[in-house]
C-alpha cells in the first residue's frame, strides 16, 4: 500500500474531555491554547480574514453584531474577535458556549456573555446571531454528533458559520509533538495536542458534515498550519 501523508481519522477521547480533572491544570491547558491561538498557526489569523470577509460580503449589521462562539475554551478568539471588530468601527457582543465549568470561569474573565450549554442543543432562537463560529472544536466530534453540531449552528446563524479546524497530515501531527515537547510540560496538551491533529478533517470530510443544509452556501478554505475553515454563508 502506498505511503499517504492523511493517516486515518482517530476517534480515541481526549483527556481534556474527561470529567474531574484538576482545575488548575486544566486552566494552565487552556493559557497554552491561548498562545497557540496567537501565534501563526492558530485561529486568531484565519479568524480575521473570515470576520472581514463577513463584513466585505454582508456588510455592517445596523446594531451590535453578535458573534457566537462554540466550545469556545477560554474564550481568548470570542475577546479577539470583538476586538477585530471594533477597529473596523464595528460593535459587536461576543457570547461563548462551553460545557467546561473551568472554562466558563476562565472566560468570565474578558467576556460578558459567557453561557455553560451544551453545543448540541444551543440556547439560542434560529437566525438570531450574525457569526457562529467553532475553533478547534468540531474534531472532538464524530458521525452523527458531528452532523448535529454543525446543522445546530446553522440553526442559530442569521448569515455566517464558521467552523476552523485540523487538517489532518503526518507532518502537522510530527509538528505539534516537537512543539509540545519544547514549549509545554502540560501532559493534557502534550497528549490531546497530537491527538487533535488526527481527529482532524481532510476537506471533503468536512464538506460532508454540511451536506443537506441547503438554507447555506458551503466551501472550505485552507489556512497556514495545516488549518481548514468550513466556511457556510446563508442564501439570499
Amino acid at each position: 500500500m502506498a505511503f499517504s501523508f492523511t493517516p486515518e481519522r482517530r476517534h480515541d477521547p481526549e483527556l481534556m474531555d474527561e470529567p474531574g480533572l484538576p482545575v488548575d491544570e486544566v486552566a494552565d491547558a487552556y493559557r497554552v491554547l491561548e498562545k497557540v491561538n496567537r501565534q501563526f498557526f492558530g485561529g486568531r489569523r484565519p479568524i480575521a480574514r473570515e470576520l472581514d470577509r463577513y463584513i466585505r460580503e454582508f456588510g455592517p449589521p445596523p446594531g451590535a453584531m453578535k458573534v457566537l462562539d462554540v466550545g469556545s475554551g477560554s474564550g481568548d478568539l470570542a475577546s479577539f474577535s470583538a476586538r477585530i471588530l471594533g477597529e473596523r468601527g464595528i460593535l459587536s457582543t461576543p457570547i461563548v458556549v462551553d460545557l467546561d465549568p473551568t472554562a466558563v470561569l476562565l472566560a468570565k474573565a474578558g467576556v460578558r456573555d459567557v453561557i455553560l450549554g451544551n453545543a448540541l442543543r444551543l440556547p439560542f432562537p434560529d437566525a438570531s446571531v450574525e457569526v457562529v463560529m467553532a475553533v478547534k472544536f468540531a474534531h472532538h466530534f464524530h458521525g452523527e454528533a458531528l452532523r448535529r453540531l454543525v446543522a445546530e449552528m446553522a440553526r442559530v446563524a442569521r448569515d455566517r458559520v464558521i467552523v476552523l479546524d485540523i487538517r489532518r497530515h503526518w507532518l502537522a501531527y510530527g509538528g505539534f509533538v516537537a512543539w509540545s515537547r519544547v514549549f509545554t510540560s502540560n501532559r493534557l496538551v502534550r497528549n490531546d495536542g497530537p491527538l487533535s491533529v488526527l481527529r482532524g478533517f481532510t476537506r471533503p470530510e468536512l464538506l460532508r458534515t454540511a451536506s443537506g443544509l441547503d438554507a447555506f452556501f458551503w466551501q472550505v478554505r485552507p489556512y497556514a498550519g495545516f488549518q481548514l475553515a468550513l466556511v457556510g454563508s446563508r442564501r439570499r
